[in-house]
């Protein structure tokens, strides 16, 4: 994260934990949140690629690629919620 972001968090005058679960819609949104952001950024398919290299063409055959990836992961997953599937695409 962020270093700025993490020390204005800490710097904070109020809960940050308990705004994040508000912000949600409560602790249980907010913990199956962090599973399905913690199976993107351990997924080796989703890893950031350096894309300035690349020509127009290349760059949409990869955000394509990435698209169909995304679309098999939530089925294998078994993520269909809209909620859940938002989560996944941030």
């Amino acid at each position: 994260m962020n270093p700025d972001i993490t020390r204005e968090r800490e710097n904070a005058t109020f809960n940050v934990e308990k705004l994040t679960h508000i912000l949600d819609g409560g602790i249980e949104k907010t913990k199956r949140r962090r599973e399905i952001e913690s199976l993107v950024i351990s997924d080796p398919d989703f890893q950031s690629e350096d894309l300035n290299f690349l020509s127009r063409s290349e760059r949409y055959d990869a955000a394509v690629k990435k698209s169909a990836q995304m679309i098999l992961k939530l089925r294998e997953y078994g993520i269909s919620d809209p909620e859940e599937i938002y989560c996944y695409k941030r």
